[in-house]
């Protein structure tokens, strides 16, 4: 995949870019709107725009900081627009639908993270993925994860145990703040599950 090409207007390439970075785009827009539709609106007009300025770009990590300031500006601008309509129906805006540029960063590193969380566990085998959604997205406690796939508390233990075996070694050797995070999600939610 070249950037030149991409900016002397090879579509292939920018269909390449949207597989690499729609994901991350997504949950970072998702997180501000809090609506999937919308998010997924406001990221098609970030390539979209990405493809009108491509002459402009000089590198790949131009590119991507293009794509997540451009979906956050698009965000804020969603986010005002409800804003007015609410000023107007109540008399008051938010604080917090207008974020500042230092909480971009850690927002764009939460989106990321959780892409990178979400792709591993596409490696895992079926049963782990189930039990693992169930045991740290749904938050089900053992029991119940047994019973909702027909599996004793035993099974549902070995393929927790498993699963998370198999994400950290997944997260060996990536950047250790992710794996720092995992694990303290993992953990903390494991040890909710079990309480």
């Amino acid at each position: 995949m070249s950037f030149e090409q991409f900016k002397s207007g090879d579509e292939r390439i920018l269909s390449a870019y949207f597989d690499r970075y729609a994901r991350g785009l997504l949950l970072f827009a998702y997180r501000m709107v809090g609506d999937d539709s919308i998010a997924e609106e406001l990221v098609q007009d970030a390539f979209l725009k990405l493809w009108e300025a491509r002459e402009r770009l000089e590198s790949e990590a131009h590119l991507k900081s293009f794509l997540y300031l451009t979906t956050r500006n698009a965000c804020i601008d969603y986010l005002k627009g409800i804003g007015n309509r609410l000023r107007a129906a109540s008399g008051e805006l938010k604080e917090e639908l207008l974020q500042a540029d230092s909480d971009l960063l850690a927002r764009m590193i939460h989106a990321e993270t959780l892409q990178l969380i979400y792709a591993a566990i596409k490696r895992l085998s079926p049963t782990q993925q189930r039990v693992f959604k169930l045991t740290f997205i749904d938050g089900l406690s053992t029991e119940e994860i047994g019973a909702e796939l027909g599996m004793n508390s035993n099974a549902v233990f070995i393929a927790r145990s498993k699963a998370l075996a198999r994400l950290q070694k997944l997260f060996k050797g990536k950047d250790l703040l992710i794996y720092v995070a995992f694990l303290s999600l993992a953990n903390r939610q494991f040890e909710l599950s079990c309480s």
